[in-house]
């Protein structure tokens, strides 16, 4: 049996979290989402120190299991990563990766399985899961009519730091999800010409900007609708 999962399965649960934010602040939150692998849970918390940690879980039954998170801290509207740690299961084949942020040193320290490393930092550089919710703090910036039609980013992934290039339709589609049906912009993951690979995203202005839908095609086509949402007080 051939099983990928999609990275960008996370992408969805940082930027459904933004759904009761205020247009200052990030809320303590959770959030449930539905795709055709698995139930999916993810959690916003506070931390004494003021950072942030983003969790979330996909259990896909004796299939799969997935589990990430995120420290990050937000200043001025711009996201800096501190701490990551994934841990997969797919059948019986297992990964695991975690990475070190030093903004002091410039540098990531990195595991990737049995793999060490450490790399030089740059100036916004994002984690794997922060990029997504920056892209949607970003979304909360612009004016209706100045909206770019294309957004890039420096993250890191994998030991390696990748610009990741989103292209924005200007125009709003209709979405319905278990959630409520929403007006969203369509924004796309850029590829290569020749890859098959596709990611779709979908922003609701009314949710302030909060990703309601996800399309990922990659060996197998999956998609992730919000299921429902609650602040934590």
């Amino acid at each position: 049996m051939k099983m990928k999962i999609s990275s960008k399965l996370i992408f969805i649960l940082c930027m459904t979290n933004g759904i009761l934010f205020a247009t200052e602040d990030i809320k303590p939150s959770r959030a449930t989402l539905e795709s055709n692998v698995g139930e999916m849970k993810v959690e916003m918390l506070k931390l004494d120190n003021g950072s942030w940690k983003l969790t979330s879980i996909l259990d896909g039954g004796s299939i799969v299991r997935r589990e990430e998170s995120e420290i990050f801290e937000l200043k001025n509207n711009q996201i800096k990563p501190i701490r990551y740690d994934f841990n997969q299961r797919i059948l019986f084949r297992r990964y695991k990766a975690s990475a070190d942020f030093s903004w002091v040193d410039n540098e990531v320290s990195y595991i990737e399985n049995k793999e060490k490393g450490k790399i030089a930092l740059e100036k916004n550089v994002l984690g794997p899961s922060s990029a997504s919710l920056q892209l949607r703090l970003d979304f909360r910036q612009f004016e209706e009519d100045n909206i770019p039609e294309e957004i890039s980013y420096l993250v890191f992934w994998k030991g390696t730091l990748k610009n990741r290039t989103y292209v924005v339709s200007r125009e709003k589609e209709t979405v319905e999800t278990p959630f409520g049906k929403y007006e969203a912009y369509k924004v796309s993951r850029k590829f290569d010409e020749e890859s098959d690979r596709s990611q779709i995203f979908w922003l609701a202005p009314n949710l302030d900007f909060s990703v309601i839908k996800i399309f990922d095609k990659n060996d197998r086509e999956i998609e992730i609708k919000i299921k429902n949402f609650e602040e934590i007080s």
